[in-house]
């Protein structure tokens, strides 16, 4: 099971990504291209299936045996870090970990408008990929200061490019399985790796003190990030053309 999720605001360029990657696969028609209801395209260029959810009656559930690739689009509509935290808690359900986490950026938009930038850097955190699109009004010192503010804050995810109406330059690197993200979101749990019999003698009271004394958050998830309030981003969503 091949699940990726993509965040974005340019949703034409983004439906054109994900077209060009459903068409590299072995079985495109196979692929299922979930869209949030109200922003499904009018036309799919690879004729597979598309599907419309809502973020908040939604329960994603798949088989790890199945071999369906799910390409999950979330809605730009609604808070980022929620709808990330409850497609983890599916996931994790399904014992299925992203094999994509992909952030499609309106460099325009970016560039213009602080609230659209600070909702990308949300999106960023959680991402493996980022393609940077709609760059012909944007200069190109800001698209190489835009990517070296994340090299320099050590964040693991590539940078990559969509070309002309939102087509990958290099669409096999989103598809391979490789995790870069920052956030540890989508990990699973590990097994436990104590052996069947083994004892291990301890005084229940020191580490019950140890564990009051230690100042350091349980989660290993950014608390303070993942707590930002993140603005809305509506108003400069760019919709679906009609057809």
């Amino acid at each position: 099971m091949n699940i990726y999720i993509f965040m974005g605001t340019h949703l034409p360029e983004l439906s054109t990504c994900l077209s060009v990657l459903r068409s590299r696969l072995e079985k495109p028609d196979e692929a299922t291209c979930y869209f949030p209801e109200g922003l499904i395209p009018p036309e799919d260029p690879v004729n597979g299936p598309l599907r419309a959810y809502h973020p908040e009656t939604v329960q994603w559930a798949w088989n790890t045996d199945d071999e369906e690739t799910a390409f999950l689009v979330v809605d730009p509509r609604w808070s980022p870090l929620s709808q990330m935290e409850k497609i983890a808690g599916d996931l994790k359900e399904c014992l299925i970990e992203p094999t994509k986490v992909v952030t499609c950026v309106d460099m325009q938009r970016t560039e213009e408008i602080q609230h659209v930038r600070q909702w990308y850097d949300a999106c960023i955190y959680y991402s493996d990929v980022v393609l940077l699109g709609n760059r012909s009004e944007v200069s190109k010192a800001f698209v190489s200061d835009f990517q070296r503010a994340y090299e320099r804050k050590c964040y693991p995810c590539s940078f990559l490019l969509l070309k002309g109406p939102g087509k990958p330059d290099r669409p096999d690197e989103i598809l391979r399985p490789d995790t870069r993200r920052l956030s540890q979101l989508f990990d699973l749990p590990e097994a436990d790796p104590s052996l069947p019999g083994l004892i291990i003698e301890a005084s229940c009271d020191l580490d019950l003190e140890d564990a009051e004394n230690d100042p350091s958050p349980g989660p290993p998830e950014d608390l303070a990030h993942s707590q930002a309030p993140i603005p809305d981003i509506t108003a400069w969503i760019v919709p679906q053309p009609h057809s």
